[in-house]
């Protein structure tokens, strides 16, 4: 569930509503499930079938050829710590930023929004993690867990007080902070070509953007090897992870619907998209998250970044720790260097590979933030879809190919 970011969908969300006007948010909450589901059964499976650490890196490298697994698991190394990169600036643009500015705090948030302020506390940030998961898996689970009360703990506030407080309220609100009322927005934007009413077909497109938030139900595959009873664990995780991560992302579209209104949000999206006048905020996107500021006083919405602020660190965490995993699984195949699947002995963690892992991700954070090097994150859900077509032919063949491991 960390891995997927629980309530990112603040962000996904609006990106989906820019590019696909029309598109009814919950529903696309609801169509991600059985997909994700279908997927992560297909994984599961394999998973019980070779439990190793490396996921499908060892299941197409042992089915297809070991070059094919390698090329997708790097791609998927790739991925993770470029999202850890984007992410770093959504704790220190998207969270410590509003949280200060709604305090009167202005200069402190222009500042802790700067590329210097953010790569310093990358660094830190990395090498707290590195400690993390240097001490052991259950470690690593423990502060999980934390991060995820905090989670729970935000998105408790936020649909809360959105299905309480009623829409009148927040658009109040809206209207006298921002100087430009709630129906004018709605109006420009209808003026401007903005459909009335949802439509199916923008619906199923902007469910591209949902399913992004998805992505990852199935990352307890890269821990097969230290998982207890694998064959009924993975089945357990990653359904469960999608049913009630897909009721997390529905709770948080639907609650944004009805406390602020779907069609505002879509019509405040596409002024945002058409660079409107009227559109009140300048360069900076309509997260939902942002726009909740106005729904309740700066104290709640202070616990509630919070909430949303450990999402953010605990995926970071998510995203280092699979990739440590990938670097150990490529060592023990001696794809790269034996010594990166050196383990301490105390804590039974691959301390090499970790080494390695977070002074990748320091540069990755340094090639983000100065850098156009990584713009193909734009581009991580056509290729996660080439990985996992791979995957689906190396599953299709695994009775022919590897009939040894198949009957078992």
């Amino acid at each position: 569930i960390m891995v997927m970011a629980p309530m990112a969908i603040l962000v996904y969300g609006v990106w989906a509503s820019i590019i696909y006007p029309g598109a009814h948010l919950p529903t696309t909450a609801l169509l991600a499930i059985p997909i994700s589901i279908i997927i992560g059964l297909f994984y599961a499976l394999l998973s019980i079938a070779m439990p190793r650490a490396g996921g499908d890196y060892i299941w197409v490298s042992r089915i297809l050829h070991p070059a094919i697994g390698y090329s997708i698991n790097f791609f998927l190394f790739m991925v993770i710590l470029s999202v850890a990169g984007a992410y770093i600036p959504w704790f220190t643009q998207y969270v410590l930023a509003p949280i200060l500015e709604v305090h009167g705090l202005t200069d402190l948030a222009a500042t802790v929004s700067s590329n210097e302020f953010t790569f310093a506390f990358a660094v830190i940030y990395y090498l707290i993690c590195a400690v993390i998961i240097s001490r052991g898996a259950k470690a690593t689970a423990k502060v999980l867990w934390a991060y995820f009360i905090l989670v729970l703990v935000g998105l408790a506030i936020y649909a809360g007080a959105l299905f309480l407080i009623g829409r009148g309220v927040f658009a109040a609100n809206f209207s006298a902070a921002t100087g430009v009322s709630y129906e004018e927005i709605i109006e420009a934007a209808v003026d401007a070509g903005y459909p009335t009413g949802f439509l199916l077909t923008a619906t199923l497109l902007g469910l591209t953007f949902t399913y992004i938030n998805f992505l990852g139900f199935n990352f307890s595959i890269y821990l097969a090897g230290e998982i207890k009873e694998v064959q009924k664990s993975q089945i357990i995780a990653i359904v469960g992870a999608v049913l009630l991560f897909g009721f997390i992302d529905w709770l948080a579209y639907e609650a944004a619907y009805v406390g602020m209104g779907g069609e505002f949000l879509g019509a405040l999206s596409y002024l945002y998209a058409i660079g409107s006048d009227i559109y009140p905020f300048g360069s900076r996107e309509p997260f939902f998250m942002w726009l909740f500021r106005y729904a309740v006083d700066p104290t709640t919405y202070t616990i509630f970044m919070i909430g949303w602020g450990a999402m953010v660190l605990a995926a970071i965490l998510t995203y280092v720790a699979t990739a440590v995993r990938f670097v150990f699984a490529w060592s023990f195949d001696r794809v790269v260097p034996t010594f990166l699947s050196n383990v301490d002995m105390r804590y039974h963690s691959p301390y090499a590979a970790l080494i390695f892992v977070t002074i990748v991700a320091i540069i990755f954070q340094a090639l983000w933030l100065w850098t156009p090097l990584l713009q193909y994150f734009a581009y991580i859900v056509f290729g996660w879809m080439i990985m996992q077509i791979i995957t689906s032919i190396a599953g299709i063949v695994f009775p022919k190919r590897r009939p040894d491991i198949w009957e078992r």
